[in-house]
């Protein structure tokens, strides 16, 4: 998602994801929750580093099936974003785009965000929201941004809008936890010392 290689902390596991109807004033709307639950680490854990290999599916430049997006970052912001076109490969139903890659979109630029403005970090949570579909082909803009930070934890919020009616399609809100850098320098879809 968010990470070259994703590595969690020691010790953390997914628990799960659910995708649940909101039924709010009639609406067609779904989310997703995934979570990761923290344990405690060993009194010996070893430290993470961070890994960015280029070969991250969304912006690793050397993965031959990724998307290789290209992100801008606006800092008085603290926003991370981009804009593509998702082809048919990409579709879930007919003639629409598959939720789990625009859920990995919006993953990716709230840890670009996260990575760019506060250092590096793994997603714990991850909420999102499906508020219209979207067709291939269709360009849209899809934004993260920084939005709180409490000790090593930092909050994100990202959304997807499509370019030709800057309709919504998808947001999400995620909490991050910022590793250690040992040295490592660095984004992701970048090499990391």
């Amino acid at each position: 998602m968010g990470l070259g290689r994703r590595q969690l902390p020691h010790g953390a596991q997914v628990t799960g994801s659910v995708t649940t109807p909101i039924r709010e004033n009639g609406s067609s709307e779904y989310k997703t929750i995934m979570t990761v639950q923290e344990k405690k680490p060993a009194a010996a854990a070893p430290d993470i580093t961070p890994i960015a290999d280029n070969y991250c599916f969304v912006c690793g430049r050397d993965n031959p099936r990724g998307l290789r997006i290209k992100v801008r970052y606006i800092p008085e912001e603290q926003a991370a974003e981009t804009e593509l076109a998702l082809p048919r490969e990409y579709q879930g139903w007919a003639d629409v785009i598959h939720g789990g890659i625009l859920s990995t979109l919006l993953d990716e630029m709230m840890a670009h965000a996260v990575w760019r403005f506060a250092g590096p970090g793994v997603t714990l949570s991850m909420e999102v929201r499906f508020h219209h579909p979207l067709k291939p082909g269709e360009a849209i803009l899809v934004r993260g941004v920084l939005t709180a930070a409490n000790g090593s934890r930092r909050n994100a919020e990202a959304l997807i809008t499509r370019v030709g009616d800057q309709r919504k399609i998808a947001s999400a809100k995620s909490r991050f936890l910022l590793l250690e850098k040992n040295g490592a320098t660095g984004e992701p879809g970048s090499k990391m010392q």
